[in-house]
């Protein structure tokens, strides 16, 4: 007796719907968007970041800046005098986590940029834990199109 099998075009439709899931996944997963774990002081970004902006959670304080360099690149401050073992996390308006990073307890201050010109418009989070605890700062990107119209008369 032969079997044979058949997909309807449902069961086709959800295996394809898994396949293409399983592989956006994996993909959102293998961005890089650190440039180094810790960069090199300069002028630019070495004085301390604004204070007011900055998220304090028991000792340890996160603040994000734009680059000077470039619109969607980010700058991250972290200061851990405790030297608590942190991981930061970057993640989508759907809580998904596009990137995790330990971060050396070496040092009480950390520095580092993060590249998020791929990203598509929409909300993202920078996220920093220490066990249960945890503090977050939301980025928004969105697309501005400008129209110049210019208009002459002979």
């Amino acid at each position: 007796m032969k079997h044979s099998f058949v997909f309807s075009p449902k069961q086709f439709l959800t295996a394809a719907a898994i396949v293409v899931g399983f592989s956006m996944q994996a993909t959102a997963q293998s961005e890089t968007f650190a440039y180094a774990g810790t960069h090199k002081e300069n002028p630019k970004t070495s004085a301390a970041p604004e204070e007011k902006n900055a998220l304090v959670l028991k000792g340890t304080k996160m603040n994000i800046q734009q680059d000077a360099d470039a619109a969607l690149r980010f700058l991250v401050f972290i200061e851990n005098p405790t030297l608590d073992k942190l991981t930061l996390y970057i993640k989508d308006s759907n809580n998904n986590t596009l990137h995790k990073e330990d971060l050396q307890v070496t040092s009480p201050r950390f520095v580092a940029r993060y590249n998020l010109e791929n990203l598509e418009d929409g909300a993202y989070t920078f996220e920093v834990r220490n066990g249960k605890n945890k503090l977050e700062k939301a980025i928004d990107i969105k697309t501005q199109m400008m129209v110049n119209r210019v208009v002459s008369v002979d």
